[in-house]
């Protein structure tokens, strides 16, 4: 896993994304390197322009950032399965597709904590998801601001906490699942004493040690006022604001800080007789990114999950040749724990979509009678909005488990030759 988290300061995505992510930009994609990138990219948003008229935008079109990522990932066979908004606060999952279909009970939740808990401009945005058979909830939060916030924030952490919740009974809340990844605008700054130049000179001496000493997320964690429960690695960078608006120089109208931060928690024995793990392998800001007064922050982790997990399946019998504006037939298979609803559908994808959202059509599974034991189903395609030949695939969604259940291999439409 790939987690990224940037206060964009209302900008808009000016500066190529490659880098950040760690992907070549190269004039022919390199698929042979593509096995080397993660397989998942986590991107966490603040401060994204959310003046009424873009929020009705974004309604209409995807929201430029999450655009631009997505254009980046793409074409290296990733697809976007969520994404979630509280105004400025924008958190999105991009996974490899080979993913897609392991992944169960897709949720969103989001958490308002700006003026007492009744506007967004503060709060969180969280997504969760089963993958391979491991619950992970990835939080993207923006904290209260200023030098004298501090009891503010550790309120606004316990209100995430308390408040942020899913219609997953197991994992109804942040802290009850496998895996944990809390990343956002923390806002936490370094204890008073310190002056604005005082900090640059340590930062200049690359002094992290003296500077952990006094943040105060590290003093809020020893405490037990907040996030004593997540864990964060060393902090080896400098720190993430305030920076003039396209250099990499300090603003000293405001004291540097790290207020930029990626933390991780794990249930190592969620399960009888396996452990769970995180290894993290970096963390890190991009310091060439120039357009925000805040640094992009990365980490990249490794997580164990359940090998060969497979549960709640839709299986697709090759699906053959189809023909443009005529479609075909459908032959699919469900697995016995798999509860249907009237709200299932087969959905029409080109081979190589990027997005959830970019069916082309789709059909309503029809419901076995009562009693009759059917699993394994029939159907035909005949939808003229079938316009083009090229490579497509099916996916089966489950409403019941907000998730894709099923994916059948790519298969070819045929122009008919008359």
């Amino acid at each position: 896993m790939c987690c990224v988290t940037w206060n964009v300061e209302t900008g808009w995505p000016e500066q190529d994304l490659h880098n950040l992510l760690g992907i070549r930009k190269d004039p022919v994609i390199k698929r042979e390197s593509d096995d080397l990138l993660p397989d998942i990219y986590v991107v966490s948003l603040q401060e994204v322009k959310s003046q009424p008229q873009n929020v009705v935008m974004d309604a209409l079109f995807e929201e430029p950032w999450t655009l631009a990522f997505r254009e980046v990932v793409g074409p290296h066979d990733y697809v976007k399965i969520s994404t979630e908004r509280l105004q400025g606060l924008v958190t999105t999952v991009y996974v490899k597709r080979k993913h897609v279909h392991h992944i169960r009970d897709i949720h969103t939740s989001v958490t308002r904590t700006g003026f007492g808990g009744l506007w967004g401009n503060k709060g969180a945005a969280s997504i969760r998801f089963t993958l391979y058979g491991c619950s992970v909830c990835v939080v993207n939060c923006h904290l209260a601001a200023h030098d004298n916030g501090y009891k503010e924030r550790v309120e606004n952490f316990n209100a995430i906490i308390d408040y942020s919740t899913f219609p997953v009974p197991e994992t109804s809340n942040i802290l009850f699942h496998d895996y944990v990844f809390w990343m956002g605008d923390l806002n936490f700054r370094f204890e008073s004493h310190l002056t604005g130049e005082e900090i640059v000179q340590l930062i200049k001496a690359s002094d992290w040690g003296s500077l952990m000493e006094v943040d105060e997320l590290i003093k809020a964690q020893k405490s037990g006022d907040a996030f004593s429960m997540l864990k964060e690695e060393r902090l080896s960078f400098p720190p993430t604001y305030k920076y003039k608006e396209g250099t990499s120089t300090y603003d000293l109208a405001r004291r540097p800080a790290w207020t930029d931060r990626i933390l991780h928690q794990v249930h190592v024995d969620a399960y009888e007789n396996v452990k769970l793990g995180v290894e993290q392998s970096s963390y890190t800001h991009s310091g060439s990114y120039t357009q925000s007064d805040h640094k992009p922050v990365k980490a990249n982790f490794r997580i164990k999950v359940f090998a060969n997990h497979e549960e709640r399946c839709v299986r697709f019998t090759c699906i053959g040749t189809w023909l443009v504006g005529e479609g075909g037939p459908v032959k699919f298979t469900i697995d016995a724990d798999v509860t249907t609803s009237t709200w299932d559908y087969v959905a029409l994808y080109k081979a190589d979509f990027t997005c959830m959202q970019q069916y082309i059509t789709y059909m309503y599974v029809p419901q076995p009678s009562p009693g009759s034991g059917q699993r394994t189903f029939q159907m035909v395609f005949n939808d003229e909005l079938l316009q083009h030949p090229g490579m497509y695939r099916l996916l089966y969604y489950s409403g019941k488990y907000s998730s894709y259940l099923g994916m059948s291999d790519p298969f070819p439409v045929l122009t008919r030759q008359d």
